[in-house]
């Protein structure tokens, strides 16, 4: 008999460690379970409340889509796009502010408020100072 000998002695250590990994494996069912409990849902209601945040989340989606769609209605195709060679306002008024220009010329040029031209020529004519 040429064959694989086991011994008492390490039957019984295979033995051991067979019933450790089994117990170990009953702990953490055990814990997972605890955790369920405490939480106090079932499987079911997981899945439950799983379904209605995915629902929930395709409904801010689509509500997001009908906002975006309602302010394209509001604003005008002319405010949206410039055309490559035109200038907007603010970027008139900035120009005019390094060039030297006071604030009621950069206002009246511009078609801005006298606020917003007080403040680009104080940021812009200080940079330029500098």
């Amino acid at each position: 008999m040429n064959g694989i000998v086991i011994t008492w002695a390490q039957l019984l250590y295979i033995s051991l460690v067979l019933v450790l990994f089994y117990v170990a494996e009953l702990l953490l069912f055990m814990r997972k379970a605890s955790a369920q409990r405490a939480v106090g849902l079932d499987p079911i209601e997981a899945d439950s409340l799983r379904n209605e945040i995915a629902q929930l989340r395709f409904e801010i989606d689509a509500l997001k889509l009908r906002l975006l769609a309602s302010q394209a209605e509001w604003s005008s195709p002319a405010e949206l796009v410039l055309e490559p060679n035109q200038e907007s306002p603010y970027s008139h008024a900035i120009r005019l502010a390094k060039l030297g220009a006071d604030s009621n010329s950069v206002a009246n040029q511009c078609g801005i408020s006298r606020g917003e031209a007080d403040l680009i020529v104080a940021l812009y004519r200080s940079s330029t100072q500098r």
